[in-house]
């Protein structure tokens, strides 16, 4: 009787173990998104490596720079609601991407397709 309990009890436990193990790929999660720091300098760092990268591919000038900095900040303070659906935080990033694309000059947006359909292609084909 005593082997019987304990068999149920040991059961019992493991399978409570694996169902709550495996609960987080359940969970209603928000889609991948850009990286969010709590702290403001982190994050500016964050957005300035992204613009350094963008103006090596397209060659930015300076006012392009200080509108893709607006651009950040401006969808930083948009995104950090706690109240946002997945079809918003999409809705978001989709619009953020069109201002950053109508930033640039038709010559930039075509280097700037161009490098992005190299690294696409570049990154199907790493394996080895």
């Amino acid at each position: 009787m005593k082997k019987s309990i304990l068999a149920i009890t040991a059961l019992a436990l493991l399978s409570i173990a694996t169902v709550n193990a495996q609960r987080g790929q359940y969970t209603n999660q928000r889609p991948a998104q850009a990286p969010q720091y709590d702290n403001p300098r982190i994050d500016n760092a964050y957005e300035e490596v992204s613009i350094n990268r963008l103006d090596n591919i397209v060659s930015l000038t300076r006012k392009q720079e200080n509108e893709l900095k607006r651009i950040e900040n401006r969808y930083d303070r948009l995104l950090r609601s706690n109240r946002l659906s997945n079809r918003d935080i999409k809705r978001l990033e989709n619009e953020k991407q069109q201002e950053i694309w109508s930033v640039l000059t038709p010559m930039q947006r075509q280097r700037l397709a161009t490098h992005q359909q190299s690294q696409k292609f570049n990154r199907n084909h790493r394996r080895g």
